[in-house]
């Protein structure tokens, strides 16, 4: 076990468990158990090792902290201020710090009420961003964007994206990559691809509870605003494609759940 007191610390090594205590920290081991800054510091903590299989779990206390996991599957809490977290090579879970911040690479990333971004990676991620303005970026593997409350961003990237904006006024691009743009919507939503959308079927919006049972409803539903195809779902949804019209529109390019 380590300690670090009151002051601003670095430790370095192998033990079962860390605490920086308060002050800003740094916070470097190789195959650590358990990683805990429980203080109200900027903390720095970085894992350098796979601790077997279990990985590490680690919070990183009340300040404006830098969190780095390691090889295995790492359980990464924020706790409080704003933070930096990154999963590492493991499949990791990261849960943001109550002021929001910045995830790389979790193969689970919670957000905040506060501004989230999570950027995926090379493998399949899931991301939900509850209450808040999110945004989020895929990488190159699959990549699961829920948005929650706010005003949400989500562009995928090469891999197949799904989008579910939930509540508010959200906006998704497919980010050029060859994957699938799911945008599935909820009540009191309004979606908007900002991205072209691609008509080829490889893009698909997923109309979950809106009423429609064809794509006969769904240009029925619709208009056209400038560049922009308009699915009008109700009086509070919409879904707005860029690029795309009536003509180079297909049944391919809907998925009406009811």
């Amino acid at each position: 076990m380590a300690y670090g007191g009151t002051g601003d610390d670095l430790i370095s090594g192998t033990v079962a468990y860390w605490d920086g205590g308060d002050g800003s920290d740094i916070l470097n081991g190789t195959y650590s158990a358990i990683e805990d800054t429980t203080g109200s510091g900027n903390d720095i903590i970085i894992l350098t090792g796979s601790n077997g299989t279990g990985g590490s779990f680690v919070y990183g206390g009340l300040g404006n902290d830098a969190v780095y996991g390691g090889d295995a599957k790492d359980t990464i809490v924020g706790d409080g201020g704003v933070d930096l977290l990154e999963g590492g090579a493991g499949n990791d879970y990261l849960y943001m710090s109550t002021g929001g911040g910045k995830a790389y690479g979790g193969d689970v990333g919670v957000g905040s009420a506060a501004i989230d971004i999570f950027i995926g990676d090379a493998g399949n991620d899931n991301a939900y961003g509850y209450d808040g303005n999110d945004y989020f970026y895929g990488g190159t593997g699959n990549f699961q964007m829920f948005g929650g409350d706010g005003v949400d961003v989500s562009i995928g990237s090469a891999g197949n994206n799904y989008f579910d904006g939930r509540q508010g006024v959200n906006f998704g691009g497919d980010g050029g990559g060859p994957g699938t743009g799911v945008g599935t919507l909820s009540s009191s939503t309004m979606f908007r691809v900002s991205k072209s959308f691609r008509t080829s079927s490889l893009d698909t919006i997923q109309l979950s509870g809106s009423g429609f049972s064809s794509f006969a409803d769904v240009l029925s539903h619709s208009y056209q605003n400038g560049a922009y195809f308009v699915v009008q779902v109700d009086s509070d949804t919409a879904v707005w494609l860029n690029g795309a019209t009536a003509q180079t529109l297909t049944a391919a390019n809907f998925s009406i759940v009811s």
